[in-house]
């Protein structure tokens, strides 16, 4: 059964709108996350000036420490964030390139 080429078109691009809008979606989400774990950095800063100005104890030094480890996770969860959000920008570049070249058709 034989479709019309302007029906399967229009279909083609319909899809590839909806995979953008779906895209452009996570990215928003992705962004938001990005900004979260940022705030979480900035807040830090006061807590962590205020431990360094303690005297030395072994619950001030442990709360260093777990200070440090929480930013350090925080840090890895941004780059790998940044790493998804750029992966996910390259495929709704590729899509919005497949919709020109299907709407010049």
């Amino acid at each position: 059964m034989a479709s019309n080429p302007e029906n399967v078109r229009l279909t083609v691009l319909m899809k590839l709108q909806e995979a953008i809008d779906e895209e452009a979606i996570l990215e928003e989400q992705i962004l938001a996350l990005m900004h979260r774990f940022a705030d979480r950095f900035t807040d830090r800063r006061v807590e962590i000036n205020n431990l360094m100005v303690l005297h030395d104890h072994p619950l001030v030094d442990y709360g260093k420490y777990a200070l440090g480890c929480m930013t350090g996770a925080d840090m890895k969860k941004c780059v790998y964030l940044k790493s998804v959000r750029d992966e996910l920008l390259r495929s709704m570049e590729e899509k919005r390139q497949l919709m020109a070249n299907y709407r010049d058709m």
